[in-house]
């Protein structure tokens, strides 16, 4: 089976030839993770006023050029992106820098849990594309804050299927990519933070950002995001305005978490939410957090448990993905715990559980999650310690929520599908079983942290508040491209 690495190498059709698909929205999701933001055009972005953002109608009134009258006019009615192509950018990246003092080509950055060389690869081979060669990329914006306790990036791209043909991405489809959640416990934190507190600062950005490209730039617009890129997506098409939305032609959360029960329920949810496509591998952890009121489409991994997050390890044959009939019971049973977790809880007390995982977690002074995954052993000690000083009911309500997340972390998955197999067959592998089923090895470094924890806190309460579990793993349709001869409604 191939991975979006190999259809980069071997599709050779025009975006103009074969509208974007949904592994091309997996692609621009998993692009965004390169370290672009000093390489490309940035966007100035204020979320107070949209409007006040570069390239807004008033300060292209103030760029008048009485030398180029007619191209000021243009430039004034119809406004290019400031944007370079993938080719360039690719180029940009790899080229040395004198002002740099080691002077050295650019390596891969850690922006992300995924493996930044993966991606970093998938840039270059992009870059060689014919398909994927020409698109334009602008608009970045990278913030992080830690005293809103925020991380947010995105970029826009802007692809070469316009109906000019000297210029075939004026009025070309914008695709709007939201990164996900990277590789520090700020990132991390606002993740969790989604369980007491809406929207985040996250969302809000991701919400202004829509709405200053929209106004700048002409073209339909197509939102996309990885993790929870995925939930910035769709939370920007819902509170897009009514014009906004009419040019939104769909919107790819891919394996990015959902939303409260009170939003999924709520008008402006399902104002979108036919245009929305949710995509998760089998295994799905991140996908499985809060409520998904559509069907979800679960794609193949080759690879096991949380690392199916990873979307270099999603399978693809032809222009779309490999699926699977259904998610895993283990992810099902994921999802229906954690939602009882959460729904015994107050506001308060969810925000209380999170700030006490997090004292753990930053109790041997780590800032990022590959630092204290690099050096687990030693900083268990200090995060048993910070565990022990928290008050007896933080420890419970933390107790339960790491039991349930390191239970899910340890799933191992299905076999995946070969050559000759049919990928929606259903697999009776052992894996498939609850992951606290004895089948279902632990993981093999996180164990001790969990087993120590549970031995200073002793037997754990079970969770008893009944909620029906969301019905997930409904396949639908493969979503095609709105242009297409062949296009139908989009999957809800």
């Amino acid at each position: 089976m191939a991975s979006i690495a190999d259809y980069v190498r071997t599709e050779e059709r025009s975006f103009a030839e074969l509208p974007l698909n949904e592994v091309d929205a997996l692609i621009f999701g998993t692009l965004i993770y390169e370290d672009v933001a000093r390489i490309c055009p940035t966007l100035a972005l204020d979320e107070s006023d949209p409007e006040s953002a570069d390239g807004s109608f008033a300060s292209r009134i103030r760029s008048f050029e009485p030398e180029h009258p007619l191209l000021w006019l243009r430039a004034l009615w119809h406004p290019m992106m400031e944007s370079i192509s993938i080719a360039d950018a690719n180029q940009k990246l790899h080229q040395s820098t004198a002002n740099e003092e080691n002077d050295k080509p650019h390596e891969p950055q850690v922006v992300s849990v995924l493996d930044p060389s993966l991606t970093h690869a998938l840039f270059q081979t992009c870059a060689k594309s014919p398909r994927f060669a020409g698109v334009r990329l602008g608009a970045v914006v990278e913030h992080v804050n830690r005293g809103e306790q925020t991380q947010f990036a995105a970029a826009t791209f802007q692809l070469p299927d316009g109906r000019s043909r000297r210029n075939p991405t004026r009025k070309g489809t914008l695709v709007i990519s939201f990164r996900g959640t990277d590789d520090s416990f700020i990132g991390w934190k606002e993740d969790f933070n989604m369980s007491f507190q809406y929207p985040v600062p996250a969302q809000r950005a991701a919400s202004a950002y829509l709405d200053t490209v929209a106004r700048l730039w002409a073209g339909p617009i197509i939102l996309t995001g990885h993790s929870k890129g995925g939930n910035l997506a769709v939370y920007a098409a819902m509170n897009a305005d009514a014009k906004v939305q009419r040019r939104i032609q769909h919107v790819y959360s891919l394996d990015g978490p959902g939303f409260p029960q009170e939003i999924v329920t709520s008008p402006a949810y399902r104002a979108i939410q036919p245009k929305v496509t949710k995509i998760v591998p089998s295994s799905s952890i991140v996908g499985m957090i809060f409520e998904t009121p559509e069907p979800c489409r679960v794609v193949a991994s080759d690879s096991d448990g949380i690392m199916q997050h990873s979307s270099h390890t999603w399978l693809v044959n032809g222009d779309q993905f490999v699926t699977e009939p259904d998610l895993s019971s283990s992810s099902q049973l994921f999802n229906e715990r954690l939602n009882q977790w959460v729904v015994s809880l107050t506001p308060e007390q969810r925000e209380r559980a999170v700030d006490a995982l997090f004292r753990v977690l930053h109790a041997n002074g780590a800032t990022r999650l590959s630092d204290l995954m690099g050096n687990l052993p030693a900083a268990i000690p200090s995060m048993l310690g910070a565990y022990v000083g928290l008050t007896p009911e933080d420890r419970r309500h933390l107790t339960e929520a790491m039991a349930i997340l390191f239970r899910a972390a340890a799933t191992k998955r299905k076999p995946a599908a070969t050559a000759g197999t049919s990928a929606t067959e259903p697999a009776t592998s052992p894996s498939d079983a609850p992951s606290d089923a004895p089948s279902d090895a632990p993981a093999a470094e996180p164990a001790p942290a969990t087993d120590a924890i549970a031995s200073a806190e002793g037997p754990n309460s079970n969770v008893t508040t009944a909620v029906s579990a969301p019905r997930y793993g409904s396949q639908v349709p493969t979503p095609t491209a709105p242009d297409s001869p062949n296009s139908t409604s989009s999957a809800a």
